[in-house]
């Protein structure tokens, strides 16, 4: 009686198979270069890897946040740097006018310099960074000052919106990032009335005060403008503050994004050294099994007719 395939030529074929399979795995893990390409390449290591990427995608946003939020805050910096540039301009101009020797006439002509510095000190107020107005707090959409010489301060507020957005960084630690430009050039009382440091109001005051050529009127604008330059240089000091975070946070960042990729690598990447090994070792079982299999007598149906 002619038997079926024998237990031995079973066992063979598994483990040819099984052998076949690693063949093609680590053929795999050397052309993609990676050592899990499937969830059954390494089921054990497969969670410690989607949990990396989960952190580093979370990371990755967070360097993104702090990329674009570092913009609009070198923007500001700047903006306020020219303006504590305009102030200087604008109180030698008082002082000018404080001089006893300057005619009405000359007084005159000196307010008029003096608005024309007040629109640029509102355009700086108004300043955009990607179409947003980033002295607008929370409302960027619109600017929360517009030029009006019949105002008392000099200008009309458009919006009190205050600036409420926190920056996040790495560590889930948040921190403020930017004032108002009511915060910065409209300083007010608790009643909403100006105060004494108000930055509008002593522009305003001081092309008034030399459009009428009052001496006094232009002393105490001059005294209330140097209030307003200690005001601006503390929002000024407020933005390298929060350059000095913004870039610490950002290198912090970084050096997470580098920790997750090292480690997802360790998981991931395949050894090439190591693979190529491998892959020899297995190539070299495979053709030995075959040569071993090719070298056992076998029986076949021939040779049972002959007897």
């Amino acid at each position: 009686m002619i038997q079926g395939i024998s237990e031995v030529d079973v066992q063979f074929l598994a483990n040819l198979q099984l052998l076949t399979q690693q063949t093609d795995t680590t053929q795999e893990q050397i052309s993609s270069g990676k050592q899990i390409n499937t969830p059954s390449d390494d089921p054990a290591a497969l969670e410690d890897v989607l949990q990396l990427e989960s952190d580093l995608g979370n990371t990755n946003q967070v360097v993104t946040n702090l990329g674009q939020v570092t913009s609009q805050v070198n923007t500001a910096e700047a903006a306020l740097e020219s303006a504590t540039t305009l102030l200087d301009q604008i109180t030698s101009l008082g002082e000018q006018g404080a001089n006893s020797t300057s005619s009405a006439s000359q007084n005159a002509g000196l307010s008029q310099q003096v608005g024309q510095a007040l629109s640029q000190l509102v355009s700086l107020s108004q300043t955009q960074y990607d179409g947003l107005y980033v002295f607008s707090g929370d409302n960027p959409s619109q600017p929360q000052y517009q030029l009006d010489l019949n105002s008392p301060t000099g200008v009309d507020q458009l919006s009190t919106a205050p600036s409420t957005y926190l920056i996040q960084d790495a560590t889930g630690v948040t921190f403020a990032v930017a004032q108002t430009a009511q915060q910065i050039f409209d300083d007010q009382d608790a009643q909403g009335n100006p105060a004494a440091d108000n930055i509008f109001a002593a522009v305003n005051n001081l092309r008034i005060a030399l459009a009428n050529n009052s001496q006094t009127g232009i002393t105490n604008a001059l005294n209330s403008l140097q209030l307003g330059q200690t005001h601006l240089a503390a929002s000024l000091q407020f933005y390298g503050g929060v350059q000095d975070q913004l870039q610490n946070a950002t290198d912090v960042a970084q050096k997470f994004q580098l920790q997750d990729q090292t480690a997802i690598s360790q998981y991931t990447a395949t050894n090439m050294a190591t693979a190529a090994v491998t892959l020899t070792q297995e190539q070299t079982s495979m053709q030995a099994a075959l040569q071993a299999e090719a070298g056992i007598p076998k029986t076949t149906l021939f040779d049972l007719l002959q007897f």
